[in-house]
């Protein structure tokens, strides 16, 4: 999922540029026009842009939601973490990985429960007990991992929206009216930045050191 996101975000970088390339070329042409001639609101310009807006704000809601949630999880996870056995636990997990799969429980050979029961008589805990706990967290991340690919991807569509406005402008002559938007769609770079940066670590939870905003 990551890797498309950042594919994406290529496509929409390098259709910028395209965009750029042709607003410059026609606010040369424009400039070669009379001075007194004022060209007309480009058609359907206006509702774009307002939809435009409308699609941003909603985004910007999603996205909150979705850095809500990212804390909320990470601090659960800090708990998990904290308790003075997980150490021992997640080198277990590391070693054995059908153990983070729910679907492969069946999988867990003789040696790796004797290992489990082992570490249970150590710390006095039922390992199912710690397992399960893992699970929770791991199943709610992925819930979230998904909100924020979705975010993403809707920032992207965003940022391709107000594109096709910055078209309309920049055809229709309004050089001024087009960098305006087109500054907003560069903006929305650092957030869509931002989202791509977090990731599931090897467990399929989020690292307490996750941009969480």
């Amino acid at each position: 999922m990551p890797h498309r996101a950042a594919k994406s975000v290529g496509k929409s970088f390098a259709y910028s540029i395209w965009a750029m390339l042709l607003i410059v070329s026609i606010g040369g042409c424009a400039s070669t026009q009379s001075r007194t001639s004022v060209a007309p609101p480009p058609p359907g310009a206006g509702a774009k842009l307002a939809a435009a807006h409308k699609s941003l704000e909603a985004t910007k809601r999603q996205v909150a939601a979705f850095y809500a949630d990212l804390r909320a999880v990470v601090a659960k996870t800090d708990k998990l973490r904290s308790r003075p056995y997980w150490s021992g636990f997640e080198t277990i997990l590391l070693k054995h990985p059908s153990l983070t799969d729910p679907d492969k429980q069946a999988d867990i050979t003789p040696e790796v429960k004797s290992r489990l029961s082992q570490w249970s008589r150590e710390w006095k805990t039922p390992w199912e007990t710690v397992l399960r706990d893992y699970f929770q967290l791991v199943n709610r991340c992925a819930i979230i991992e998904m909100k924020r690919v979705a975010a993403r991807q809707r920032l992207i569509s965003v940022q391709a929206a107000y594109m096709a406005v910055v078209m309309k402008e920049a055809e229709a002559g309004h050089q001024k009216e087009a960098n305006k938007i087109y500054a907003l769609v560069n903006s929305l770079d650092k957030p869509g930045a931002e989202l791509n940066s977090i990731r599931l670590n090897r467990l399929g939870l989020y690292d307490a050191a996750a941009q969480v905003h």
